[in-house]
């Protein structure tokens, strides 16, 4: 049995998200670190990831790799650029 190995990373969206698939909803952007960049996918609550992210956005991602080497975020918290007075 293979274990799932989870990784905890912060950065910014680098890319725009882009919709690669309607059936089920998964969306992609590219994630970029101090140490390097990653190639992300988001399936779980892709639309309201899609309202929410922005390109040069701050983020926080928690996910695991897939076969392809491509990071699957499985919760993600997007710093907001709306100020609350």
């Amino acid at each position: 049995m293979v274990e799932i190995e989870y990784i905890s990373l912060k950065g910014t969206i680098n890319s725009t998200v882009k919709v690669i698939s309607f059936t089920p909803y998964l969306v992609r952007f590219e994630l970029k670190t101090a140490e390097q960049n990653y190639n992300c996918l988001v399936a779980k609550d892709a639309l309201n990831f899609m309202y929410l992210a922005k390109e040069a956005a701050s983020i926080s991602i928690f996910g695991h790799f897939n076969k392809r080497k491509q990071l699957v975020v499985d919760k993600y918290h997007v710093q907001s650029g709306v100020l609350v007075r």
